[in-house]
């Protein structure tokens, strides 16, 4: 077989619903445009500003995201920054919560796995050493909580570890997003957010979000 196309998407609306496209933008669904030169996702909110004041800003836009003074604090923001523009997903804002359509991959094809999502330090794929994916003393794993939504809703509490549908994300600590082993012509959905511990260190780091799958 030939080897599959994934797209990945995210919802712009603030709509809970499935997207409906074969991998090109469809209503408040978006494309995420990779590899070097293409898009970031950006976690911000928390700090002075406390949450930024669109869903569309200009490119760099940020507020640095202030530690908590005890536990940790959920970062309330995040948008997928282009060339010039930060389209926000308004559905992770707040999270954890219920949302289920909130990020996507679309696959165009065939695979004979399942589709993992994992995070690296950087394209090495070899390490976890980042503040973000290492953790601190009070929270010994990744920051990264997320939730495969393909088959359900999660519940209002969920983190990286309620239920074998949430994962810390960190290295080959990944998740499986639609829980099967083949997948095709059709898409997985997913839900994350970043908590952040009040013991953390002051830092800026840029961590690796990748898919794993097999196809023959």
């Amino acid at each position: 077989m030939s080897e599959p196309i994934l797209s990945f998407i995210y919802n712009h609306g603030f709509s809970d619903i499935p997207y409906g496209g074969i991998g090109g933008p469809d209503g408040d669904w978006k494309v995420i445009t990779t590899g070097i030169g293409g898009d970031t996702k950006v976690y911000t909110g928390g700090g002075i500003l406390g949450t930024l004041s669109g869903t569309v800003m200009p490119f760099g836009t940020r507020d640095a995201t202030v530690r908590p003074g005890s536990n940790y604090l959920i970062i309330p923001q995040v948008y997928i920054e282009d060339a010039t523009t930060m389209y926000e997903v308004p559905l992770a804002r707040s999270n954890p919560n219920t949302n289920r359509y909130v990020f996507g991959v679309y696959i165009n094809g065939y695979i004979a796995s399942d589709l993992y999502i994992e995070m690296w330090d950087d394209n090495s794929f070899s390490t976890t050493n980042l503040p973000t994916l290492s953790g601190t003393s009070s929270r010994p794993w990744s920051m990264f909580n997320c939730y495969a939504t393909t088959s359900g809703d999660p519940s209002s509490d969920w983190n990286g570890e309620t239920n074998s549908y949430s994962k810390y994300l960190a290295g080959t600590n990944r998740l499986g997003l639609k829980g099967a082993s083949e997948a095709g012509n059709e898409t997985v959905y997913f839900n994350m957010y970043v908590a952040l511990p009040y013991d953390a260190f002051v830092f800026h780091d840029q961590p690796i979000e990748t898919y794993r799958y097999l196809y023959i």
